[in-house]
């Protein structure tokens, strides 16, 4: 099922079918460090398309940010379905896998979100140091509907 656009919004029709899970704490522990996490998604053909990624995350909420137009964009808002895998740093044979669905694309903070992974991720940084003029900025919110872990 598409998301639904409305404006610099787009929202999952799905959102509130099913109960949030709770993350972890090892895996919100991953989520907060500096590990990348690796995003899958569905190209038109069904074939996958993964990106390693700076990833965040809001409560049991994960968050990450890219730019309008990119293939992974252009994939979630055909397809709401992703999958991410990330292990956390210095243990790199603990896995967590997490599917889920985007439940909102937004332009609204795309900025800040990166300003914020930017510092999170680089050394010495207040602003994501790739932004483009006329770049937008798309914060992605996921909302996990299954985990599975190694650990």
């Amino acid at each position: 099922m598409a998301l639904h656009r409305s404006a610099s919004t787009v929202t999952s029709p799905q959102r509130g079918l099913q109960m949030t899970l709770t993350l972890p704490d090892k895996l919100k522990n991953a989520l907060d460090g500096k590990a990348f996490a690796h995003l899958s998604t569905l190209d038109p053909d069904g074939a996958p398309q993964s990106t390693a990624m700076w990833i965040m995350r809001d409560g049991d909420m994960i968050m990450f940010n890219t730019a309008a137009g990119r293939r992974k964009h252009r994939n979630m808002l055909n397809d709401p379905r992703v999958s991410i895998s990330i292990s956390p740093s210095g243990e790199e044979y603990v896995n967590y896998s997490i599917q889920g669905r985007i439940v909102e694309m937004r332009e609204s903070d795309g900025v800040e979100i990166i300003d914020t992974l930017a510092r999170k991720y680089l050394d010495d940084v207040d602003k994501y140091p790739w932004l483009t003029p006329g770049m937008i900025r798309v914060t992605v919110i996921v909302e996990p509907t299954r985990i599975a872990s190694n650990s």
